[in-house]
């Protein structure tokens, strides 16, 4: 079992006795921006049995319209995707129980685009013996044994929906022991009622080591469908996505572009190199700085765009740049929210934030962040620490 949790990766039985922490609320202001916990949101993911917390937590709505209330919102679809997961039972002091296993990825299916406890279903699969398993496990050519998956983004297109996952490896030590060994993209029915149950998965060509002194390049981070199909207010025809430059102590935006049709072709993307759109993604250059690993980008009906991810990587507080095109030129960073749970304990820490535009409303931006801990055995005495929260900014 590998976690990007902390180190020790190989335990399975769950123990303490401590009680659960009290949860935080307030609101935060940056530059006319209004950003304030979204509890209901929060507390769909409060849960204690099977499927007990993750992070990760991609939402790709599989109609493929990407906007606030719209396309029949009572009744679409969300596939909701997440990388680590605890996988057993929590009892009322909030402590994991005995036989909690921990998983690479699992995935959930919402219907509709409120947070309403009977309208989400997580799926979790077992291995041959009953026991839980990841919902993907590495099996392309590129990969070997001990790989495993975590997700990124996803995209509907034509009623195919494409999950793209890291495929990862054990790294060299450290608290945080792993390292990018490529990048896959999964792929199934956007109407299948059992996500991925029918995927296929295939090496993508999204992953560049470079030997000039920059950081991995890596796609797939996050898609932005900027098509009238999917509902953008300024549609060009493309389908944009998004990456990171992943420096030492320092994580940089790239960008490339597809139209829809042409979507599985890697030979007909164009990667932005600071002045054009070229072929190769080695060529590929920084937009903006100081993102994080996971982070979105997404429209706005005034005709810019935001992008949401945590500052500084893993900073306490969620960030947001504007821009007046995909690609920018991309606006100061505003520390929008100041993330609440690091300052409760100092092995905490948060990380990931990320938009969801088709769950949010008019007005108002839907957002999640994730949470975490250094102490592994903190997950088992807190299970309320390791699960994403959630936060409304109002934009105008």
């Amino acid at each position: 079992m590998h976690s990007r949790i902390c180190t020790l990766m190989n335990c399975a039985v769950v123990t303490g006795s401590l009680a659960v922490m009290a949860a935080f609320s307030g609101a935060a202001q940056a530059q006319g921006l209004v950003a304030e916990p979204a509890p209901k949101w929060t507390a769909l993911f409060d849960r204690t049995s099977g499927w007990t917390g993750a992070d990760g937590i991609y939402a790709i709505p599989l109609s493929g319209y990407d906007v606030p209330g719209g396309d029949g919102a009572a009744n679409a679809k969300t596939l909701i995707v997440f990388s680590d997961t605890f996988v057993g039972e929590v009892n009322e002091k909030g402590e994991r129980l005995g036989g909690t296993t921990l998983v690479n990825n699992t995935a959930a299916l919402l219907t509709g685009a409120q947070p309403t406890e009977d309208r989400i279903r997580f799926f979790v699969r077992n291995d041959a013996n009953g026991k839980p398993r990841a919902l993907a496990i590495p099996d392309t050519p590129n990969s070997n044994p001990d790989d495993w998956y975590w997700f990124q983004d996803g995209v509907s297109i034509n009623g195919t929906v494409h999950v793209f996952a890291l495929r990862m490896k054990t790294g060299n030590g450290g608290e945080f022991n792993f390292a990018v060994a490529g990048v896959a993209r999964l792929h199934a029915p956007a109407n299948s009622s059992d996500p991925l149950r029918d995927m296929t998965q295939e090496d993508a060509p999204l992953f560049f080591h470079p030997e000039d002194g920059r950081g991995e390049l890596i796609f797939g981070t996050s898609f932005m469908v900027n098509t009238e199909e999917a509902g953008s207010p300024n549609p060009d025809g493309y389908v944009y996505i998004y990456g990171t430059q992943n420096d030492a102590y320092s994580k940089k935006l790239l960008a490339a572009r597809v139209t829809p049709d042409q979507f599985t072709d890697y030979t007909a993307w164009r990667y932005w190199d600071g002045s054009a759109w070229v072929e190769q993604l080695e060529n590929a250059a920084p937009l903006t700085g100081r993102v994080s690993s996971e982070l979105s980008v997404s429209p706005l009906p005034s005709g810019r765009f935001i992008c949401v991810f945590q500052a500084d990587a893993l900073g306490k507080e969620v960030g947001v740049r504007f821009g007046d095109s995909p690609i920018g030129p991309w606006g100061p960073m505003q520390r929008v929210y100041p993330c609440p749970e690091s300052d409760r304990d100092p092995d905490i820490f948060v990380y990931n934030a990320k938009a969801h535009p088709h769950l949010s409303r008019p007005g108002k931006l839907l957002i999640s962040y994730n949470v975490n801990t250094f102490d592994f055995w903190d997950h088992f005495a807190f299970a309320d620490i390791y699960r994403p929260r959630f936060i409304w900014l109002s934009i105008e």
